[in-house]
């Protein structure tokens, strides 16, 4: 990382846009660190931020769940980072999250939600989701590092070059997840179905 190229944390939940915002941050030039469920193990907080100290020496930018979590964490370490909340609609994040992960049982969502899986435990996904973005909009208020990106709304290379302080502008269109037949999958319950109980089985759920 350049001297004078401050991290860059992304600290929106999953299906907000991080995946395509990685992108373009790689586009950009910036190396990118996903998520770390290892975050979930620790207890006492310095040993937490030693952890991510460490982690992140070699690192440009962060993204990816638990990351919004410890958005405090981050901004004691890195109180001059840039910080990016990217969010979308309520109702469409839970649609999302729920057709995605169905009744898959993760353990990274289980330490996050305290529910089994998405499917049937929506109203927890949503609590945590809504109580975590209000923390991290009040946390970060009248911060001048601090940007929200809105899927459908300023997911662009103006609006988050333009936070960064980079002249150049690319041209090219900015990152998006393909609309093609594996992502449609999802949307069809007997399929979410059939691969909830694969996965589940093969973890030994």
């Amino acid at each position: 990382m350049s001297a004078n190229k401050e991290k860059v944390f992304v600290i929106g939940f999953q299906k907000t846009g991080t995946t395509s915002l990685e992108h373009a941050l790689q586009f950009l030039g910036y190396r990118v660190y996903g998520g770390d469920k290892n975050l979930m193990k620790y207890t006492n907080t310095e040993d937490l931020k030693a952890y991510i100290k460490k982690s992140l020496d070699s690192w440009d930018a962060a993204q990816d769940m638990p990351w919004p979590l410890f958005y405090k964490e981050l901004y004691d370490l890195y109180p001059d980072a840039k910080y990016i909340l990217t969010i979308r609609d309520t109702n469409k994040w839970l649609r999302s999250v729920v057709t995605y992960f169905a009744s898959i049982r993760i353990p990274l969502h289980k330490k996050i939600y305290d529910v089994p899986c998405a499917e049937g435990y929506e109203y927890r996904y949503k609590e945590v989701y809504e109580q975590t973005n209000e923390a991290i909009l009040e946390f970060f208020k009248n911060n001048p590092n601090f940007l929200i990106m809105k899927m459908e709304e300023n997911f662009d290379y103006e609006t988050l070059c333009g936070f960064l302080n980079l002249d150049e502008i690319p041209q090219d269109a900015f990152p998006h997840a393909r609309n093609n037949k594996k992502r449609k999958l999802p949307n069809y319950k007997l399929y979410r179905d059939i691969r909830s109980l694969y996965w589940n089985y093969k973890k030994g759920y």
